[in-house]
C-alpha cells in the first residue's frame, strides 16, 4: 500500500514527460516552416484548437503561445509530480529503515547473554549504525530507478511512434549496454562483501579500544592502536575506492556506447530520410534527443543493480540477526511466577558454555525461603554462572533448577525477574543521573521510596556532596563514582526494586576496609527478611550465612554452616586460613 502513491505519481510524471517530448516535434516543425497551422491536424491538439475562436485558431502567434504554454505546463507538472513521488517514497523508505532498525535492536535484546559472550559488541553496533541503512538503500532510492523506468518506457513508445524500424535498430544497443554493465556489477558485489567485512572489523576495533582506554593508557599503546586502526581503515578505504572506481566506470562506458549507437542511428536516420522520406527531419531531431536521454535513463535503471550489489552484503548481515541459529535465545515459559513460597532447588545442575569445557557439574542444593545461602570457592569455579542461571541469563538444562518444585524454565522470565534483584561485582551504570540509575527499569518510584533506598544503601553522604544531588550525571559507566559508590548504587537499585530474592555476586570484592564496612552494612540491611544468595570472595562477608556451599572446579565439594565447615578442616577451612593472614 505504501508503494501505490509514489508509483502512481511516477506514472503521472512520466506521462507528462512524454507529453512535453511529443510537443517538441510540432514546436520545432513550426519554427522551421514558420507555420503552425498544421497542428490543427494533430490528434488531440486539433480538438483543443477547434474549441478556440477562429481569430485565435488561425493565427500562428496564438498557436505558438498555446503550444509553448502546454509544453511549459507539462514540464512543470512533470517536475511537481516527480518531486511528490520522490518525497512520498523517501518518507516510506525512512520509515522502513526506522522500523527495521527498531526490529534489529529488539531482536538483539531477545538473545541470551551467551550470544554476546561469544560475539563482538562492535560488530553489532556496526550492524545497527551502518548495515541497516546500507541494506535499505535500494528502498530509499527506489523512486530514482522507478521514475527512470517509467520515463524509459515513455521514450520507447515515442520512438516507436516516430520510427518503429529505427527503434528496432536501437534496441540491441540497450542490450549491449546491459551486458557491459553486468560485468561491472559482479565486481561491485564482490567488493561489497569485502567492504562489509572490513566495516565490521573497524566497528569492532573502535568499540574495543574506546571501551578499554585505561588499559591503552596504562601500557602506552596509543601509537600501536592507532597503527592497527589505521591498517584496518586503510584496507577498507582501498576496497571502497575500488568499488567506487567500478561504479563510476558505468557512466563513461554508457556515454561511449551511446556515442557509437547514436552515430549508427544517425546513419540510419539519413538513410530513411533519403530513401523513404516518410518522417520529417524534425522528428529525427526529437528521436536523437530521445536516444541520448534514453541511454541515460537506461543507465540509471542499470544503476539499481549496482545499488543492489552494494547492499547485498549488508542485507545478509542484517538477515543473519533474524536467524535463530547460534543466538542462544533463552526460551520463555508460560507460567507466571507469583513469588517464592518454600525454596529454590538446584538438582544435579550441570552446565557448559561449549563442548570443550564443563563449567558446573552435578550441583545439588536447596535454598529455603528467607534464608541466606552463600557460594564460595576459588575464582573460576562456576559460582557466578549459578547466579546467571538463576537470573535466566543462560538457559539451564531441563529439571535442574526449581522454584517451589516447578522447573524454572516453565516460568515467564519477566515475572520471575520481577521478584529477583542482582548486585554484581561489575556494576552496570548508564550515562544518566544518579536517580535514573537507581530507579532503572522501575516506574512511578516515589521520592520517599528513593530516599529510603539511598539511606539504607549508605549513599546519603555521597548525594549530599554531589553538585546536583540525585540529579547529578554520573558519566559513562558511572566513571564519576568510585568502585564502592558504584556498588552501593547497585544495592540501592535492588532496595528500590524491593525484590524478595536478592543475589549478591562478589559485592565486596576488591574494596578497602572502610568501603567494605559501608557495603557490608548496606548488604546486611538489604538481605534482612529476604531470600539471599551470596557469591563471596571475601569469606568475612558471609559470617551470617545460614548455609555455605563450597564450589571448586565446577563441583560442590563441601556444604554446611560456618562452624561445621571450619570444624571439618576441609577446603573451606583452608580458604579461611589463607584469607585470615592476607
Amino acid at each position: 500500500m505504501y508503494l501505490v502513491p509514489p508509483v502512481l505519481l511516477g506514472i503521472a510524471a512520466a506521462t507528462f514527460e512524454g507529453m512535453s517530448i511529443g510537443l517538441m516535434f510540432p514546436l520545432l516543425q513550426g519554427f522551421m516552416q514558420k507555420d503552425f497551422s498544421f497542428i490543427q491536424q494533430i490528434t488531440g491538439l486539433g480538438r483543443v484548437i477547434q474549441l478556440l475562436p477562429e481569430s485565435v485558431a488561425l493565427r500562428d502567434r496564438t498557436l505558438f503561445i498555446l503550444l509553448i504554454s502546454i509544453f511549459v505546463i507539462a514540464v512543470i507538472l512533470k517536475n511537481v509530480l516527480r518531486y511528490a513521488s520522490v518525497l512520498s517514497m523517501s518518507h516510506y523508505g525512512e520509515r522502513a529503515m526506522h522500523h527495521l532498525r527498531k526490529a534489529v535492536f529488539k531482536r538483539y535484546l531477545s538473545f541470551g547473554k551467551l550470544y554476546f559472550d561469544r560475539t563482538s559488541v562492535g560488530h553489532h553496533v556496526t550492524v545497527l549504525s551502518e548495515f541497516v541503512g546500507q541494506s535499505m538503500g535500494p528502498v530509499v532510492n527506489t523512486t530514482k530507478y522507478m521514475n527512470a523506468f517509467f520515463s524509459f518506457i515513455v521514450y520507447i513508445v515515442v520512438m516507436m511512434v516516430i520510427s518503429w524500424k529505427l527503434t528496432l535498430l536501437a534496441i540491441p544497443f540497450f542490450a549491449v549496454l546491459h551486458f557491459a554493465v553486468q560485468s561491472i556489477i559482479t565486481r561491485v558485489r564482490a567488493y561489497s562483501v569485502q567492504a562489509t567485512e572490513r566495516g565490521a572489523a573497524l566497528g569492532k576495533k573502535s568499540v574495543e579500544i574506546l571501551s578499554t582506554v585505561p588499559l591503552v593508557k596504562a601500557y602506552s599503546t596509543e601509537n600501536d592502536e592507532c597503527k592497527h586502526y589505521a591498517a584496518i581503515s586503510d584496507a577498507k578505504a582501498k576496497i571502497d575506492l575500488r568499488s567506487i572506481a567500478y561504479q563510476q566506470l558505468m557512466l563513461p562506458i554508457q556515454e561511449m556506447l551511446t556515442l557509437l549507437a547514436a552515430s549508427g542511428l544517425l546513419a540510419g536516420m539519413l538513410y530513411f530520410l533519403v530513401h523513404e522520406q516518410t518522417t520529417a527531419p524534425t522528428a529525427f531531431m526529437v528521436y536523437f534527443y530521445l536516444i541520448v536521454n534514453g541511454s541515460a535513463k537506461f543507465g540509471t535503471i542499470m544503476g539499481l543493480r549496482g545499488t543492489l550489489a552494494r547492499a547485498s552484503a549488508p542485507v545478509e548481515q542484517v538477515l543473519s540477526v533474524f536467524e535463530d541459529s547460534d543466538k542462544c535465545i533463552v526460551p520463555d515459559g508460560k507460567m507466571m511466577f507469583g513469588g517464592l513460597q518454600n525454596d529454590i532447588t538446584l538438582e544435579r545442575l550441570s552446565f557448559t558454555y561449549s563442548a570443550e569445557r564443563q563449567i558446573l557439574e552435578d550441583i545439588s542444593v536447596t535454598i529455603p525461603k528467607g534464608k541466606m545461602m552463600a557460594f564460595v570457592g576459588p575464582t573460576g569455579g562456576g559460582k557466578t554462572t549459578i547466579a546467571h542461571l538463576l537470573m535466566r541469563f543462560y538457559d539451564c538444562p531441563p529439571k535442574s533448577i526449581f522454584f517451589d518444585g516447578v522447573d524454572v524454565r516453565e516460568f515467564r522470565i519477566h515475572s520471575l525477574l520481577s521478584k529477583i534483584a542482582l548486585v554484581s561485582q561489575e556494576t552496570l551504570l548508564l550515562h544518566d543521573s544518579l536517580a535514573a540509575n537507581i530507579t532503572y527499569g522501575l516506574a512511578n518510584v516515589s521520592e520517599e521510596r528513593l530516599q529510603e533506598a539511598v539511606k539504607r544503601a549508605r549513599l546519603s553522604e555521597l548525594v549530599k556532596n554531589l553538585p546536583q544531588g540525585l540529579q547529578t550525571m554520573i558519566g559513562d559507566r558511572g566513571v564519576k563514582l568510585s568502585g564502592g559508590e558504584k556498588q552501593r548504587v547497585a544495592i540501592a537499585r535492588a532496595l528500590v526494586k524491593d525484590a524478595e530474592i536478592l543475589i549478591l555476586d562478589e559485592a565486596t570484592s576488591s574494596m578497602d576496609s572502610t568501603t567494605e564496612r559501608l557495603i557490608q552494612e548496606a548488604i546486611d540491611d538489604a538481605v534482612s527478611g529476604r531470600t539471599a544468595i551470596v557469591i563471596a570472595h571475601r569469606l568475612s562477608t558471609i559470617r551470617h550465612a545460614d548455609h555455605i556451599v563450597v564450589i571448586d572446579g565446577g563441583r560442590m565439594v563441601e556444604q554446611g554452616t560456618l562452624e561445621e565447615l571450619l570444624a571439618c578442616g576441609g577446603k573451606f577451612a583452608e580458604l579461611w586460613e589463607h584469607q585470615k593472614f592476607h
